[in-house]
């Protein structure tokens, strides 16, 4: 689930959460709403098809 949030400073930034409620990741600080919503779906585009590298 995503969630956006409106910056102390101005601006937007997002919060990748899992099902359990934990914070997986965030994202800049974009200058205003639609730019961070059009993040969220760069994210969802190309996340599904990201390479996984196991460097165990």
């Amino acid at each position: 689930m995503f969630e956006i949030f409106r910056a102390n400073g101005g601006g937007y930034f997002w919060h990748l959460k899992a099902t359990n409620g934990e914070k997986l990741c965030h994202s800049e600080v974009y200058t205003t709403k639609q730019a961070a919503q059009a993040g969220i779906e760069a994210v969802k585009r190309i996340a599904s098809a990201a390479p996984v590298y196991d460097r165990t």
